[in-house]
């Protein structure tokens, strides 16, 4: 019959108990106290031991494990009343569980290995366990931090991201264009001549403001700067202009800008108001993957600032030729 060693099982459990606090902590932004962690650490670990004593069993149902996990949690993070105590446990639970899937699929992966060759309690009884479920927990640790810091990550770009959509409605002659646009800091592209903000565009709905002939012509595969160089269209060629930027790898490339009669921004179901006295320029395939927005907008349409506007066309031909035309492509 196996055998199972009660200080390895204290070990494992202050290791584990501890790092499952630290995250807690980290995930909830709190200051990190090591002494008030290794407190709340030794009492888990502690309470784990309980199941090494029959007689205790009482204590191991589940509400001595909530009230257990209350006085752990509440020695590891300072809490300024009950409900944020109360917040900090379920903080904590799930923190667990993710620990506890990592583990769970580590264990699985683990060739010639299942949850029933680990550690087993049944009522107050402990089983048998197995190394290569100790060594599961061990690799969880990483595994569950790196998951956790993903996902936070992860929904906090989101969330920023969700900040900066604008609902955008661009009006050339008598065509409308609707789309989803992200305001974008680094998003510094010009017009070297005018200084107009430039703002990028999915080029198949920035087509939708050309004429049918042009559109056809670059859906059949000519790029959009032979197409205009190829297309007569009245009332378009004062407004449209050649857009130098550096795309991926810092290669030199040109698009086509148009000037819009109006641009309207609207933001969470309320009107911004912003400059129209920009252009929208081409861009080649997808910005977003998951089509959350189709265009980047340059911050100035949306706060108005357009002291750029009076620069002289020598500024601007210097300031082309210092490369101040890059972007967030670069």
């Amino acid at each position: 019959m196996p055998v199972v060693y009660i200080d390895v099982v204290w070990i494992v459990n202050l290791v584990m108990d501890t790092v499952l606090l630290m995250t807690t902590s980290w995930v909830a932004k709190r200051p990190l106290r090591m002494w008030r962690v290794s407190a709340g650490g030794l009492l888990g670990s502690l309470y784990a031991l309980l199941l090494f004593f029959p007689p205790l069993s009482l204590l191991t149902t589940w509400p001595g494990k909530a009230i257990v996990s209350l006085l752990m949690v509440g020695l590891a993070i300072p809490c300024r009343n009950w409900l944020e105590l109360l917040r900090m446990s379920v903080l904590f639970y799930l923190v667990s569980f993710v620990f506890a899937g990592a583990a769970i699929a580590l264990n699985f992966a683990i060739p010639g290995t299942s949850l029933g060759s680990g550690t087993v309690v049944n009522g107050s009884q402990l089983a048998f366990s197995s190394s290569l479920q100790g060594l599961a927990l061990i690799v969880a640790i990483p595994v569950g931090y790196g998951t956790l810091r993903f996902t936070l990550n992860r929904v906090k770009a989101v969330k920023t991201q969700a900040n900066s959509l604008y609902e955008v409605q661009v009006t050339l002659f008598q065509r409308k264009i609707c789309f989803t646009g992200l305001a974008d800091t680094g998003n510094q592209l010009r017009d070297p001549l005018s200084r107009r903000p430039v703002c990028l565009l999915d080029q198949d709905i920035w087509l939708k403001l050309f004429p049918d002939d042009f559109q056809n012509m670059v859906n059949k595969g000519t790029d959009v700067v032979t197409a205009v160089s190829r297309q007569s269209m009245d009332g378009y060629q004062q407004r449209i202009a050649m857009i130098p930027f550096r795309g991926a790898g810092g290669a030199s490339q040109i698009t086509v800008g148009i000037r819009p009669d109006k641009v309207e921004l609207e933001r969470n179901g309320v009107e911004v108001s912003g400059i129209s006295e920009c252009l929208f320029a081409a861009h080649q395939g997808k910005f977003s993957v998951d089509g959350r927005f189709q265009g980047i907008l340059h911050i100035e349409v949306i706060t108005g600032d357009d002291n750029f506007e009076n620069d002289s066309i020598t500024s601007a031909t210097q300031s082309q030729n210092a490369d101040s035309t890059s972007t967030f492509l670069d």
